[in-house]
């Protein structure tokens, strides 16, 4: 009872007395500790002096200054703090926290022994006047202890900093004191190793995603010299990827030298980017170089009093980042009022982060300024994901608009190549038929030449057409080119063949008329069904109609296609013979045959030549026609193979084909299943 009327009484005195009074107390509970971060800045007693008696619980600290333990050397430099000095925390603990495992973290470019009531319980570097050793740990490794009674502690720090006007004059590094932070043991350090691993990988993460772009811009400049927006471009994802690669190794390494210098040189990247990415705005919407050279101008100045210790820089960088920010956004808006082409992808990409930073700001505020995009749940997580979203999505935007902007120009220069070799083709007929006409009769035989240029233009046309109706277009450019088309062996080729039951029987119950127009319509909806499919007819025969997929350009999709055509054929053949049966005509019902495998494919002859193909695949294709049942799709085990992850199929075992022997036989089913 009298520990409890004790710690009561401090409680009392704590809150009543506040901040300002020389015994204030630190309440340590378990609530509190679960509110993450729980950094304490607050409440330290500071003195400049150095002795170990400093650490006991019993020291009279009344007359020590409050202050913050962070420290910044701007502020201290002209005090008595010379490298080293005691910081004391009264604490107030209570049953929830005492007897329980507790961690703590500290983070500083210093050295520094950590007592408990006296009690040496962590060293963080060596403390050795001015040869004390430097002990930084970005990722605050959690160190465990156990208060163990109720009441009052004092938690006192023996820190040496005695490179802190080092670290001030030759990187810029303002921070002199340190962060501690302190929770439970069990929820600390999970928290701590899930936020250690997320933002790794965050880090990591964005500096690859930022170095891809890089790459792919730097391609297209090499590949088109003249438009140089690729090359600010890469130059500004560079510099990105650089930052987020610096916070990497900033947040992993443990030399503190190595980690000031990395900092050291985010500045100068910052101007770069800022260069960089307004020359890249100056390319794309401007043409005019006076705003590009006052930032180059500012970025120079900036970069120099860095490197001649002139602090002021980091005022020059923030104007520069907010002139250049400015500049990109009122630009781009300005095009999309203009209605400058591919502005609005930008702009989308400006919309979305301007979207997602506030709703940011607007939960923050509605959550009272206790939103936390830090918090290592799954809420922080969320909302960690939506600022890295938010930090891409400009970028990315722009890598769109430059895609869109060189498929444009390549595009362009596509046309224009082509209307030059036209245009020179057609100079270059002309003038040969002028200096024909000039031999002769002038104006006669212009007339003429005119006359019979539109004529060769319109026959060259038809025949063109003919020969594309008859052959493929890569083996028609080829004969055209060379004179003669290679035979080419095709590994992977669906060949299929379709054919009218009882041909023969219909065909003499109509009139030659009547069959000719009946087989017309029917072949002529199968070319529209194949040419959807990206499928090349090869011939009819009779009632026999022969097509196939995977030439004259191989893919590996043929199989899918004949079978998905194969379907649509079988479907329409359905529809047909149901409205010629309303009609009391006569019906014909359709075998199909499906088969895949290698081929030769080629033209023969000089007269009424055609592209057809050979092969056992071609023999096998007919044979699971003929093996097939009306109204059927029939397809061989090698096809099977090939569509099965695609439709439903039923095994119709092994069937005797003719000259074939025992073949593997599935009909398909007519709709397609889902997986």
């Amino acid at each position: 009872m009298k520990r409890i009327m004790s710690l009561l009484f401090m409680l009392v005195s704590a809150f009543a007395e506040g901040k300002d009074n020389p015994l204030a107390y630190y309440l340590l509970t378990a609530n509190k500790l679960h509110e993450y971060p729980n950094y304490i800045y607050e409440t330290w007693k500071f003195s400049e002096a150095d002795s170990v008696g400093m650490a006991s619980l019993t020291y009279d600290d009344s007359k020590w200054n409050v202050v913050n333990p962070y420290m910044e050397f701007s502020i201290v430099a002209n005090t008595k703090f010379k490298g080293i000095g005691w910081f004391r925390l009264h604490l107030v603990t209570d049953s929830s926290v005492t007897g329980k495992p507790l961690a703590l973290t500290l983070k500083h470019f210093g050295a520094s022994e950590i007592y408990m009531d006296g009690k040496l319980i962590k060293s963080f570097g060596v403390i050795n006047g001015v040869d004390s050793s430097q002990y930084y740990d970005p990722r605050e490794v959690p160190f465990i202890f156990i208060i163990k009674d109720t009441g009052e502690h004092v938690l006192a720090v023996r820190y040496a900093n005695y490179h802190a006007e080092k670290n001030f004059n030759k990187y810029g590094w303002n921070r002199v004191g340190f962060e501690m932070m302190i929770g439970l043991a069990d929820y600390f350090i999970e928290i701590k190793n899930q936020r250690s691993i997320m933002l790794s990988s965050m880090l990591m993460l964005m500096a690859g995603i930022f170095l891809a772009i890089c790459l792919i811009h730097l391609f297209l400049y090499f590949y088109h010299r003249t438009d140089t927006s690729n090359l600010f471009f890469s130059l500004f994802m560079f510099c990105i990827a650089c930052l987020f690669i610096i916070a990497f190794v900033s947040y992993t390494t443990t030399s503190p030298s190595f980690a000031l210098k990395s900092i050291f040189i985010i500045n100068p990247l910052i101007i770069v980017s800022c260069i960089s990415l307004s020359g890249f705005i100056k390319i794309l919407f401007f043409k005019k170089n006076w705003r590009f050279i006052i930032v180059t101008v500012i970025g120079a100045v900036d970069f120099l009093m860095q490197i001649f210790g002139f602090w002021v820089y980091p005022t020059l960088t923030g104007v520069l980042i907010i002139s250049v920010s400015f500049e990109a956004v009122f630009t781009i808006i300005f095009g999309m009022i203009k209605g400058v082409k591919g502005a609005g992808i930008i702009g989308t990409g400006i919309l979305f982060f301007t979207l997602l930073i506030l709703t940011l700001f607007t939960i923050s505020i509605a959550s009272g300024g206790k939103f936390d995009i830090n918090d290592s749940t799954t809420n922080g997580q969320m909302w960690e994901s939506l600022f890295g979203l938010a930090l891409l999505s400009i970028p990315i935007s722009m890598s769109l608009y430059q895609a869109w902007r060189f498929s444009n120009i390549n595009k362009d220069l596509g046309l224009q190549l082509d209307q030059v070799k036209l245009l020179s083709q057609m100079t270059l007929t002309q003038e040969q038929e002028k200096k024909k006409i000039l031999e002769s009769q002038k104006e006669k035989l212009e007339e003429e030449v005119l006359v019979r240029t539109a004529e060769l233009r319109t026959e060259k046309k038809k025949s063109d057409d003919l020969l594309l109706n008859i052959l493929p277009s890569e083996v028609a450019n080829e004969l055209k080119e060379k004179g003669s088309a290679a035979a080419k062996q095709f590994d992977e080729v669906t060949v299929m063949f379709t054919d009218f039951k009882g041909f023969t029987q219909i065909s003499e119950k109509l009139s030659p008329t009547e069959l000719v127009s009946e087989i017309h319509a029917c072949f002529k909806a199968f070319d529209h069904i194949i040419e959807k499919h990206n499928i090349e007819k090869i011939k009819t025969i009779g009632d026999s109609y022969m097509c196939a997929g995977g030439l004259p350009v191989a893919n590996k999709t043929n199989a899918t296609d004949i079978v998905q055509a194969a379907l649509e054929i079988q479907q329409f053949m359905l529809q047909h013979s149901k409205q010629r049966k309303s009609d009391n005509k006569e019906i014909f019902e359709i075998r199909i045959g499906i088969h895949t495998g290698p081929v030769v494919a080629g033209i023969v002859g000089v007269k009424k030549f055609a592209y057809d193909i050979w092969g056992d695949t071609v023999n096998i294709a007919s044979r699971m026609e003929s093996s097939g049942e009306p109204g059927k799709v029939n397809i061989s085990g090698s096809t099977y193979e090939l569509v099965k992850d695609k439709f439903s199929c039923v095994h119709r075992g092994k069937i005797q084909a003719k000259n074939k022997g025992e073949i593997d036989m599935y009909f398909v089913e007519p709709k397609l299943f889902q997986k």
